[in-house]
């Protein structure tokens, strides 16, 4: 008796569709309150990217599976896509197998040896910002943490005033480059790239500015030499396996813009929320005081050693993550037939899953949409559920710079809880803005000093 397997079923398809452009204007007006209302059509849906069909992925589990199980069945998507006239071909972009040969190169950078190296370069940032506050000072917040951001990656790239140049172009560039991704991203169709509007030229002039610059300064890097403990001399000296030659100029290049987008706007996003929400939350502002007053007793140095004795600010960034994943779309391309509870997508097909979704499902987080990082128990920061909190993906291509990154926001938080109480200013509402990373249009705040400890 021959038993016949079940047909595949049907994909719903998401309600308010538009003959040609889909579902572009939710995309462009409230896209996360899209993709969150998009849970109650099923685990998977599909919606409209201009003309285009696309598979959005609701079910955590799934999800996961994509991220893990099924890894190779997939590339990177059309975010990716849209993002490599500036991202090229390195870490965030490549596919297999030039993405696993890389990882390994790279991956020395981020022993966790290397981090306790890198954290005096935090330290010294983050005091060279706050430094410069006054009680009762109104800041652009967000702008204060990027420059710290960037600091930090240029000071952790180049050992040398070469970083500098990158900083200033970084700081201008990438903001243009990431409203222009968002946009192509919603209608990908590849010759509306191509028509010389104010948009597209914009976006072209800063591609090239930040690539013209980042070359000439690894090329200058290259000619003069540079210390051992730097990220680029890392990436200069990185030796394949087997004798196969390691990184060519332009990886070199590629892997640096990975590390800016991560190391600066990973950070700069996350950062900014979270202090958004202890503003709103003085008590949680108030444990955060405590536990930094007892740890840094005495002007005891914000070290490396410090940081694994923070257990509460890493709940708050934690929870800020939560809340606010900075990268909060992800894109994948089926390469083959994937099945995915008994629907079969197939190949060439855009697939979507929005962190933000997922990480505020009602059946996972109770008071899914609060503030609580009280939530996340534990002494270093909590049981992450393994499936349902994914700000830094999963499996091999989880992002590498993870533990730099949380070094670097648990200093930047500490340095600033050790002398700063943070106040929302007055009549501002606090938006985010349309990217594909999850940051707030602006943020302005009021900072007063701290009664002395």
């Amino acid at each position: 008796m021959t038993v016949t397997a079940p047909p595949p079923a049907a994909v719903p398809s998401a309600p308010g569709r538009i003959p040609l452009f889909g579902h572009v204007h939710r995309l462009l007006t409230r896209p996360r309150e899209f993709f969150n209302s998009l849970r109650d059509a099923g685990d998977v849906v599909t919606i409209g990217l201009g003309p285009a069909r696309a598979y959005v992925i609701n079910d955590p589990e799934l999800v996961h599976r994509i991220l893990t199980k099924d890894v190779r069945k997939l590339d990177k998507g059309v975010a990716y896509e849209k993002s490599a006239p500036f991202l090229g071909d390195g870490l965030l972009n490549s596919s297999e197998p030039t993405h696993m040969a890389h990882r390994r190169l790279v991956q020395p950078a981020f022993h966790q040896h290397r981090i306790s190296e890198y954290a005096h370069h935090m330290r010294d940032a983050a005091d060279e910002v706050v430094s410069q506050w006054k009680d009762g000072q109104r800041l652009e917040l967000d702008q204060e943490i990027h420059s710290f951001a960037v600091t930090v990656v240029c000071r952790a790239l180049f050992s040398s005033e070469l970083g500098d140049k990158v900083a200033e172009e970084v700081e201008a560039s990438l903001p243009v480059l990431l409203k222009g991704v968002t946009r192509r991203i919603a209608f990908p169709v590849g010759w509306l790239e191509k028509i010389p509007t104010p948009s597209n030229r914009r976006f072209e002039q800063a591609r090239k500015r930040l690539a013209d610059t980042l070359g000439g300064v690894i090329r200058e890097y290259q000619r003069r030499g540079g210390d051992d403990a730097d990220l680029m001399a890392l990436l200069l000296s990185a030796r394949a396996e087997e004798g196969r030659p390691g990184l060519s100029d332009e990886q070199i290049h590629d892997e640096a813009m990975a590390l800016f987008l991560g190391g600066v706007e990973t950070a700069r996003d996350v950062l900014s929320w979270a202090c958004h929400l202890l503003s709103e939350h003085p008590e949680v502002q108030e444990k955060l005081f405590g536990e930094v007053d007892r740890v840094l007793v005495g002007g005891r140095l914000l070290d490396h050693d410090a940081v694994t004795e923070l257990p509460y600010v890493r709940k708050v960034i934690t929870e800020a993550m939560r809340l606010y994943p900075p990268a909060w779309l992800l894109t994948r391309r089926t390469v083959t037939d994937l099945d995915l509870a008994g629907h079969r997508i197939p190949p060439g097909r855009n697939v979507l899953f929005s962190l933000y979704a997922i990480q505020r499902d009602p059946s996972v987080y109770a008071r899914p949409d609060s503030f609580e990082p009280e939530r996340w128990g534990g002494t270093s920061g909590g049981e992450l559920p393994r499936t349902s909190y994914l700000p830094f993906g999963a499996g091999n291509r989880g992002c590498i710079g993870e533990p730099f990154a949380w070094e670097e926001m648990v200093i930047f938080l500490a340095t600033v809880a050790r002398s700063w109480t943070l106040e929302a200013a007055p009549g501002e509402r606090i938006r985010p803005v349309r990217s594909p990373m999850l940051q707030p249009k602006k943020l302005p705040m009021i900072v007063r000093t701290r009664a002395a400890q």
